[in-house]
């Protein structure tokens, strides 16, 4: 699907994203096999239960090295972060351009940013450009997170005339939770903002291992059997038990194949994903889906299903590879859609030197910003003078 037909339709188009994982890479690890390893352990029945604890203890503090800890430089504003929080910035940017230029003026200026993303690489870029933006929390000593909060306009009023305009607002919605959101001690079911990761900072903390060869350790060819066969003969858990009980006070989803299970059982994980549905359930609704490849079942089937039942929604998945777009179409299954309404971008292939066919490029978030966004964003402007 080329820009210009792209152009027509986000005109007139309620805005909404999908992002994965997958657009934070590579300063933020994507999951590789950790899902089917946890999934692999939560249905054994042969382990016990100190060799399961140690197992998970040690599949958890791999995703917390490869995924959350960084996120400690990303609230610093590290250097080691700034590449990928500027290709963040410039994302925001051309599409905070986009909402004030659409000819449309009757389209309200909201994107509906939907993630499964517990970063913060977000939040922090938008701040860093001074964009307005809406993550579902409200108040300033102690900000408490409601699902009530989205959907507010925010209007901008001239000094010398009462002329307003709606100003653009990013809606942040973390499906799968975030590492800000910081569960009541109260258990009252409500979430406040740990604003400065104070609950990562501990769980950090407690993984240091004071033997040095406690937590297994594994790649990505690794399987449960593997990981099984490096188990130590004697299992002391109090060496790893502070881990897992701080790393289960974060506010989030872990990746495993019964997630969306999971996530029935969370009032407000459940509430979010309804917003998701309801939005792309409205007439003339555009979803970009980037860094996500549909592995996550609820959101597949909820992506599917209304697409079926909303001729009016078009969604365009801009795949990272050749290989990432076969591997969507497989999780999908194209078969299922009744209607034409899942459309891919996907680098185009080219033969090198040796005869080898070979992506032209690759689409992380720099090159979607450039090669996609910003195209799009030049001809509105000039269709507009």
């Amino acid at each position: 699907m080329n820009t210009d037909k792209i152009k027509k339709i986000i005109q007139d188009s309620n805005l909404n994203f999908l992002i994965g994982s997958g657009l934070s890479a590579p300063y933020l690890s994507v999951l590789g096999n950790i899902e089917k390893l946890l999934t692999s352990l939560n249905e054994d029945r042969a382990l016990t239960s100190s060799q399961k604890k140690l197992i998970r203890a040690s599949i958890y503090k791999k995703f917390f090295d490869a995924v959350i800890e960084k996120n400690i430089e990303v609230f610093n504003n590290d250097k080691s972060a700034r590449c990928t929080l500027k290709h963040y910035e410039n994302f925001f940017s051309t599409v905070n351009k986009l909402l004030l230029v659409r000819r449309n003026k009757l389209i309200s200026k909201q994107v509906n940013i939907f993630t499964t993303n517990v970063d913060i690489c977000m939040e922090k870029s938008l701040e860093l450009k001074g964009f307005e933006y809406n993550d579902g929390f409200s108040g300033r000593f102690l900000p408490k997170y409601d699902i009530s909060n989205f959907k507010k306009s925010i209007l901008k009023r001239s000094l010398h005339f009462e002329n307003s305009s709606e100003i653009p607002i990013f809606n942040i919605i973390k499906l799968h939770g975030s590492l800000t959101w910081l569960r009541n001690p109260n258990k009252d079911n409500s979430i406040f903002c740990d604003v400065p990761l104070a609950l990562v900072k501990e769980v950090s903390e407690s993984k240091d291992d004071p033997l040095g060869d406690i937590f297994l350790d594994f790649n990505n060819d690794d399987t449960l059997d593997t990981l099984v066969k490096k188990l130590p003969g004697a299992i002391d858990e109090s060496y790893f038990n502070d881990f897992i009980n701080k790393y289960n006070k974060l506010a989030i989803v872990n990746p495993t194949k019964d997630k969306f299970r999971d996530t029935l059982l969370n009032q407000t994980y459940y509430d979010l994903l309804r917003i998701y549905s309801n939005e792309l359930e409205k007439e003339n609704t555009l979803l970009f889906v980037m860094g996500f490849s549909f592995a996550d079942e609820h959101i597949k089937e909820l992506t599917l299903r209304v697409a079926n039942s909303n001729p009016t929604l078009l969604v365009i998945i801009i795949a990272y590879s050749e290989e990432s777009t076969q591997e969507i179409k497989k999780n999908i299954d194209m078969s299922k859609l009744k209607n034409s309404n899942i459309k891919f971008i996907r680098p185009k292939i080219i033969t090198d030197d040796d005869g080898n066919k070979k992506d032209e490029f690759l689409y992380n978030l720099n090159k979607i910003n450039s090669n996609i966004f910003r195209p799009i964003l030049r001809k509105v402007e000039a269709a507009n003078e």
